[in-house]
């Protein structure tokens, strides 16, 4: 082989790709595909053309304007390929053309017939990202190639080439490219091992022994072809096999949904797009989102693709933060109350339901419930505690309670006690006085809702009214607290001189008195 194929041709196919600005469309990206095409045929061996001084030693072209040539150089060719990615494929072509010079007859023999059939095996890889507009791809395979009379053979060699597919429709794309077809052995296209004779033009080697032998490869090529590739395979739209993700949530919590596509049979490219029915979107096959109000909400996955969208959705419950049991009141009623009196207790609570209420009443008694009652026997001060849980946690709160000594008739019916008399200028108690008080003492003692005034007097002949009224009532006074009665139940005044007449029996001597008068504690009797 004396000639290959003019680097130029790559140079244009690149300037092709790159000055067709951007197309809308798909190209075959997955399945089965046809390519039918036609272009210009070029063959390169050993048969030179006879003027010498063109520079690119285009053989066909040079005999076709020449007037010499078996017809117009050109080629059809045909692909079934199969695209298993949108880089990788495999194709069964075939290259029928017109190739002029090997008709041309070579002075051992004669090859008239100029046509020659080249059927390929090839492997493609496609150039760039999956889905864009214009693609370059590369392809490499092996050829054999027949056809011819006399001295022709069959050949078998290498096969390379590369284009650029252009969109133009949804599975249909028009496709620029250049193919090398090489064979061996060398004489298979041609019928000729060929010498160039640097002088006279075309020799062998029996007749030109000043010839330079040239050992290669024949070739068979598509100088420049134009085609559409078309799909054979039914378009796919996408299908949603499965959508996952938890139906119930809390507020805050950060979930994630995941969809399963048939993503090896739709045709790409793919667009997912996720609405979670807040307001919020998401998109790929997994997305992850945050409820930040309760409610009820469908969250629904689209996938999409030129041929079509599938959707699914599913809905989900948003539980609002777990609350805890709360205390926010405890109360007892009455308060404070009498031994033996019911009590009952209350309380406003709030949290989570259920929520559970264990009172303990301070006495070792308790109850479980919302509102219980409770007798507290003996008087005091207890500490009543509420514990209120729940499934989030619990909290707790006292009351203070306080039970008194149950109460005689007599503590809310006395209205008067008994007076103490004097003997004439004198403060001292006497025998009766004193017994007159311990019955006052036995009362205040038995009824502790009850409070005593101490008013004392002094008859108008007595000396020093005011002061012996003062000391009469001290002593009173004194002998309550020294047989138990509180100092702070006690209130004790001297009146001075009587003014008037009393209304007490007994004469005179009734000038010269402590009266003791009771009072319920908040009031008078």
């Amino acid at each position: 082989m004396n000639r290959t194929v003019p680097s130029f041709l790559l140079i244009l196919l690149v300037g092709s790709a790159l000055a067709v600005g951007p197309v809308h469309g798909q190209t075959v990206n997955n399945g089965l595909y046809g390519k039918l095409g036609a272009g210009i045929s070029n063959y390169t061996g050993d048969i030179p053309i006879q003027n010498s001084a063109h520079p690119f030693d285009l053989q066909n072209f040079v005999r076709f304007s020449e007037g010499t040539a078996n017809g117009f150089p050109f080629m059809l060719d045909g692909e079934l390929g199969y695209q298993f990615s949108p880089k990788w494929g495999l194709a069964l072509g075939f290259q029928g053309g017109n190739y002029p010079m090997v008709g041309y007859s070579t002075g051992t023999g004669d090859i008239s017939d100029s046509w020659r059939y080249t059927p390929h095996l090839l492997a493609r890889y496609t150039f760039g990202t999956p889905g864009e507009s214009i693609s370059f791809y590369l392809d490499a395979g092996a050829n054999a190639t027949f056809g011819g009379q006399g001295d022709a053979s069959t050949g078998y060699g290498p096969s390379v080439g590369g284009g650029v597919d252009i969109p133009v429709s949804d599975g249909l794309s028009f496709y620029i490219e250049s193919r090398f077809n090489g064979t061996l052995p060398d004489d298979a296209v041609d019928g000729t091992v060929g010498y160039e004779n640097r002088s006279s033009g075309f020799s062998n080697k029996t007749n030109d022994p000043q010839g330079s032998f040239l050992n290669g490869i024949d070739s068979i090529n598509q100088l420049l072809g134009f085609g559409l590739k078309f799909s054979l395979t039914s378009p796919v739209p996408p299908r949603v096999i499965a959508l996952d993700g938890p139906t119930s949530v809390q507020v805050g919590e950060s979930v994630t949904y995941a969809a399963t596509v048939n993503e090896e049979d739709a045709d790409p490219p793919l667009s997912y797009q996720w609405r979670f029915g807040d307001g919020n979107t998401g998109s790929g096959l997994t997305a992850s989102h945050t409820y930040n109000e309760p409610g009820t909400y469908t969250v629904s996955f689209t996938a999409s693709n030129d041929v079509g969208e599938a959707s699914e959705s599913l809905t989900v419950e948003v539980a609002p933060l777990p609350q805890p049991a709360q205390i926010t009141s405890v109360n007892a009623s009455p308060n404070p109350a009498d031994a033996g009196e019911t009590v009952r207790f209350s309380s406003n609570v709030q949290g989570d339901s259920p929520v559970s209420q264990e009172w303990d009443f301070g006495d070792g008694s308790t109850a479980m419930g919302e509102s219980p009652t409770h007798t507290y026997e003996e008087p005091g001060e207890y500490t009543a505690r509420l514990q209120a849980s729940n499934d989030a946690g619990g909290d707790s709160r006292t009351v203070t309670v306080q039970v008194n000594r149950a109460l005689s008739e007599i503590c809310t019916t006395v209205s008067e006690l008994n007076s103490a008399f004097f003997e004439n200028n004198s403060s001292t108690l006497t025998d009766e006085a004193r017994s007159s008080l311990q019955e006052n003492t036995d009362v205040l003692s038995e009824c502790p809702n009850l409070s005593v005034r101490i008013e004392a007097f002094a008859a108008p002949s007595e000396r020093n009214p005011q002061s012996l009224s003062e000391d009469r009532a001290e002593a009173v006074a004194d002998f309550y607290e020294g047989n138990g009665v509180p100092e702070d139940r006690i209130e004790a005044s001297g009146q001075g001189q009587v003014e008037g007449v009393t209304s007490k029996k007994g004469g005179t001597r009734q000038y010269r008195r402590a009266d003791s008068i009771p009072e319920q504690e908040g009031g008078g009797m």
